[in-house]
């Protein structure tokens, strides 16, 4: 029954011709070629070139294999009776709606635009969704990281936050009755017997420690509070108060706990991943066609 089907379906797409009369002639054009069959058991998934040419609703394009991967799987989602969840998917359409205020025809709209029907693209969110299931139920739900390998990881691979340094800057105009080296005396006695100074300090910036330039590396050595000497520049004497300085530190585990488990789940995962991949098409029947008629 099964092979009468799949004989079917590929006479069906092989022979799917418009027919164009002009002049009582006719041009036939093809629509559509099955590529490949997906079997599993007493169930089948046929893919198309349009399969194949058109983009998911990620707007990605993947190869045939990728296409008879996620078939495989979508095929082993209803083998273990894994249940199409319509309430899911109705309340993830119209979470869509509310958060971009969509109508209905455009939401209709945004499937069209992407070279699906409306019932097309419920039919892939609905396979999307199945899949997701079995991703969750035969790999994520393994991916167990035992907490004495996140502190191994830590011990092992420090990570330190090193300084940064808030600050403010001016720059004051050289003065049209005095000399550069007389101002500069000035600002210094000023700074030093801490005068109240009508400086327009700027807004504050944060640096770090790394990309603090060579010549203003005297930052480094500055407590908060302080005001550097002051510098010349090509329009002025350029001077910077330092508010606030923050330490190097060692990152805490509590801070790269869900990090460290995320880089100690990825080898584990691309291992999961590929041993159900392997098993899957081992059990799986893959019949491919040329576009031939």
């Amino acid at each position: 029954m099964l092979h009468q089907k799949i004989k079917f379906w590929k006479k069906f797409y092989l022979l799917s011709l418009v027919v164009v009369s002009t002049n009582k002639s006719a041009d036939l054009y093809l629509l559509d070629t099955i590529q490949a069959v997906v079997r599993l058991e007493k169930d089948a998934e046929i893919i198309t070139k349009s399969d194949v040419d058109r983009p998911n609703l990620g707007g990605e394009v993947r190869p045939l294999q990728d296409i008879i991967f996620e078939r495989s799987i979508f095929l082993d989602a209803k083998k273990r009776q894994i249940p199409k969840d319509e309430d899911a998917i109705e309340t993830y359409l119209r979470s869509v709606q509310r958060d971009n205020n969509l109508t209905d025809d455009e939401l209709k709209g945004i499937f069209t635009a992407e070279g699906y029907t409306y019932e097309e693209g419920r039919a892939q969110l609905q396979m999307m969704q199945m899949i997701n299931t079995m991703m969750d139920f035969m790999i994520r739900s393994n991916l167990v990281v035992p907490r004495k390998d996140v502190i191994a990881y830590y011990n092992a691979h420090p990570q330190v936050i090193e300084p940064s340094y808030t600050l403010q800057r001016v720059v004051i105009p050289f003065s049209k009755t005095k000399t550069k080296v007389q101002q500069k005396r000035k600002l210094m006695r000023a700074l030093k017997a801490k005068e109240k100074q009508n400086m327009h300090w700027s807004e504050l910036f944060t640096i770090n420690q790394s990309d603090i330039a060579e010549d203003k590396k005297f930052i480094i050595a500055m407590k908060p509070g302080n005001i550097s000497v002051p510098i010349e520049v090509p329009t002025g004497f350029e001077l910077f108060r330092l508010k606030e300085k923050t330490e190097e530190r060692l990152v805490s585990l509590d801070e790269r706990y869900r990090d460290i488990v995320d880089i100690l789940r990825r080898p584990k995962y691309e291992e999961l991943l590929q041993d159900y991949k392997d098993k899957l098409l081992d059990s799986v029947s893959i019949t491919y066609f040329n576009d031939e008629i």
